[in-house]
């Protein structure tokens, strides 16, 4: 069967794939009203805040007037948190030392956690045992940690990765076939969450992100890279124009991550954070050269397909509105002129940022 936009459609009910945990079912969570900038006005700590979601949250939060501390590695990189040195409290830390974390939570308390550490997303990251120990026993180290400090939610970041392929808008109750050692190791996250927030009676989210763009994205990336050299003219360097993507600005991750953290009934749930529209590398590159008015020319099929890009890579975005109560507020053509002018206006040199 296929929906109304020609999508194939789930199993309502996944042979062999029911979750062993005790949830609430989908069809009994509720909706509630949660403002995304009533501030929290509690100790809030950010892992992987210096990245680029999670400098996008750590600046709306001490913008809402919360107590933010954000994990750090001594190597760490602050610019995407530059000039937030009065705002934020940095505190140093490794997520793979598990007593260093436990002593680290037991001094500030903090009543949510924003879990967003992540190492395996770019196509460099390649050491698997270090996405491994980052995704999973960082993970384990952190929720433990929690469940010692009395922690009372935590909001994980997790990925449309876990899907796998499909060929329909993936759906959270669906079975997951992640393909890369990333993928398995964040559906591993995903899962340790949901076991140690049932057992421990530590409430979680996990937040399958789809395809994130905005401010302080490391500028190597697609829609960065797609938009600088717009502005200087020159060809753009393309796959497929028919790869498909749900892009979702990075300001409505920030509103789904707050909304997230107000919401311990939806304790072990998974919530796709997408937009629910699915759209092409070619429809990106049309509106970036249309809102730039630039003359450079794209060149398609420079790079050869690769074997992680499926016919179709959408989020069922229906959990995110109905249940979370949050609905991007930016399409793709609005999202890329924000990101269009932010890139603009940005002081210094943006691109001597790339990871």
């Amino acid at each position: 069967m296929t929906d109304a936009k020609g999508f194939k459609t789930p199993p309502k009910t996944p042979p062999n794939c029911q979750n062993p945990l005790i949830l609430p079912p989908y069809a009994q969570l509720t909706r509630l009203s949660v403002s995304v900038s009533h501030p929290l006005f509690m100790p809030v700590f950010v892992t992987g805040g210096t990245g680029f979601v999670g400098a996008n949250l750590v600046r709306r939060l001490v913008e809402r007037g919360e107590e933010v501390c954000v994990l750090v590695r001594p190597s760490a990189k602050r610019w995407r948190l530059a000039g937030m040195e009065s705002g934020v409290r940095f505190v140093e830390g490794d997520l793979e030392d598990a007593e260093g974390m436990r002593a680290l939570l037991q001094g500030i308390r903090p009543s949510v956690v924003f879990h967003l550490a992540a190492y395996g997303a770019y196509a460099d990251q390649k050491d698997a045992g270090r996405i491994l120990q980052t995704t999973v026993m960082g993970t384990w180290n952190l929720l433990q940690a929690c469940v010692g400090a009395g922690v009372g939610m935590v909001v994980s970041a997790g990925s449309s990765s876990e899907y796998g392929t499909k060929d329909h808008p993936m759906r959270e109750d669906e079975c997951i076939a992640p393909n890369s050692y990333y993928a398995v190791g964040k559906a591993t996250q995903t899962h340790l969450c949901q076991y140690v927030g049932n057992a421990e009676g530590l409430p979680t989210v996990t937040l399958r992100l789809f395809s994130v763009y905005g401010p302080y994205e490391d500028p190597g990336r697609l829609i960065p890279t797609l938009i600088a050299r717009a502005l200087r003219g020159e060809d753009l360097l393309l796959a497929s124009p028919e790869t498909p993507r749900d892009f979702i600005f990075v300001d409505d991750v920030v509103d789904a991550c707050i909304a997230a953290s107000t919401r311990p009934d939806l304790s072990g749930q998974v919530v796709n954070v997408g937009t629910g529209t699915q759209s092409t590398l070619r429809m990106a590159v049309e509106a970036i050269l249309t809102l730039t008015g630039s003359a450079s020319t794209p060149q398609w099929n420079t790079y050869p397909p690769r074997a992680f890009d499926p016919a179709v890579w959408v989020a069922d975005a229906t959990r995110l509105r109905e249940i979370l109560g949050v609905t991007p507020k930016d399409d793709l053509v609005s999202g890329l002129r924000k990101q269009i002018a932010w890139q603009q206006s940005f002081s210094g040199s943006y691109e001597r940022h790339v990871i």
